[in-house]
C-alpha cells in the first residue's frame, strides 16, 4: 500500500475519534455487510469516505453554530450555506467561500427586514438622533437620545445612510433598500439595541466596513464584472491577505449571526418605543446647485 494511501486512512481513522458513530455509517458508506479489505479500496474511495467524514463533522458545526437561532424557517437553508462556506474554504477557493459565506448574512437581512415590525421602527426613527446619552452615573436608554454631536443633530438615518443619501433612502420601504444598507440597519438596531452611545461609533463602523467588505468580495468569482473604483480598493487590499480574511470574514458572520440572537428579545421593547415617537423628515444635508451638490461649509467659501 502506497504512502498516500496510509496516510489518508490515518486521518479517516483520526476523525472517526471524533464522531462515535463514524465506525457504523462509515460501514453504510462503503455499502458492506462485511469487513472490506483496506487493500480492496481504492484512492478514490478512500478519497470519497474521507470527504464523506470531513462533511459530516462540517455539518455538526454548522448546526451548533445556528442552534437557539431565532429565525427558524431559514436555519436549514444557513446550514447548508455554511457546509458550502467551509466546503469551499478547505478548498482555498476565496470567491466562493465569500459567496457563501454573503448568502448567510443576506438571508438573515431580507428576512428580517421585510418584517412590517421592522419597516415601523425604522420609518420612526430615522429622523431621531443616532446616539443616546452617555457618561458617569448614565444609564443609556431607549428615550434619553443625545441631542446634539459636534453641534449638530446626527441622526438615525445619517448613521445608516450617510448624511448624503439620508433624506432619499429615509424615505423607502426597509424591504427596497440596499444589501449594504440592511446589513448596517441589522448591526443598528439588532446588535446595538438601537440605543448606541457616541463611544460606540468605532465599533460600529468597523464591523459594518467589515460586512461591506464581504459583500464587496462576494462576486471575485464572476467574470467580466466591471468593477467600480471603491470595489477595486477592496479587493486590492483583501485579496493579497487572503489566508488573514478568511478568519477576518468568518469573525464578522459569527458577530452579526450573535447580534441577531441578542437582539431579538429587545425588539419588542424598541417597538413600544417607537409608537411613541412621531415620525420626523430627514432635511436633505446638501443644497443643489444645477447637478452639483454643494454642503453648507462649501456654499461659505471664497470663489475665485
Amino acid at each position: 500500500m502506497d504512502n498516500k494511501k496510509i496516510e489518508t486512512i490515518n486521518k479517516i481513522y483520526r476523525l472517526a475519534q471524533q464522531d462515535a458513530d463514524f465506525g457504523e455509517m462509515l460501514r453504510k458508506k462503503l455499502g458492506a455487510n462485511n469487513v472490506v479489505s483496506i487493500d480492496d479500496l481504492s484512492d478514490d474511495r478512500i478519497d470519497e469516505i474521507y470527504e464523506y467524514c470531513i462533511e459530516k463533522i462540517i455539518h455538526r458545526q454548522a448546526e451548533e453554530f445556528y442552534q437557539d437561532f431565532p429565525i427558524k424557517a431559514i436555519v436549514p437553508v444557513l446550514i447548508e450555506d455554511y457546509v458550502r462556506m467551509e466546503s469551499f474554504r478547505r478548498k482555498d477557493n476565496f470567491g466562493d467561500f465569500c459567496l457563501s459565506l454573503y448568502q448567510q448574512i443576506e438571508g438573515i437581512c431580507n428576512r428580517i427586514c421585510s418584517t412590517k415590525t421592522m419597516d415601523e421602527i425604522t420609518q420612526k426613527m430615522w429622523g431621531y438622533p443616532a446616539f443616546v446619552e452617555s457618561g458617569e452615573n448614565i444609564t443609556p436608554k431607549l428615550d434619553v437620545r443625545k441631542k446634539k454631536t459636534g453641534g449638530t443633530d446626527y441622526l438615525v438615518a445619517h448613521l445608516i445612510f450617510f448624511k448624503s443619501y439620508a433624506a432619499e433612502k429615509s424615505k423607502k420601504s426597509l424591504q427596497s433598500q440596499g444589501a449594504a444598507d440592511k446589513m448596517r440597519i441589522i448591526v443598528y438596531f439588532f446588535g446595538f439595541k438601537a440605543m448606541p452611545t457616541s463611544s460606540d461609533y468605532r465599533s460600529f463602523t468597523e464591523i459594518t466596513d467589515l460586512l461591506f467588505d464581504i459583500y464587496q468580495c462576494r462576486n471575485t468569482n464572476h467574470r467580466g464584472n466591471t468593477m467600480t473604483e471603491r470595489e477595486k480598493m477592496v479587493l486590492d487590499r483583501v485579496l493579497p491577505m487572503k489566508s488573514l480574511y478568511y478568519f477576518k470574514f468568518l469573525g464578522a458572520l459569527a458577530q452579526f449571526v450573535e447580534f441577531v440572537k441578542t437582539g431579538t428579545p429587545y425588539i419588542e421593547e424598541i417597538k413600544k418605543y417607537t409608537d411613541t415617537l412621531i415620525p420626523k423628515e430627514v432635511k436633505p444635508s446638501t443644497t443643489v446647485v444645477g447637478k452639483i451638490k454643494l454642503s453648507e461649509k462649501d456654499l461659505n467659501k471664497k470663489r475665485f
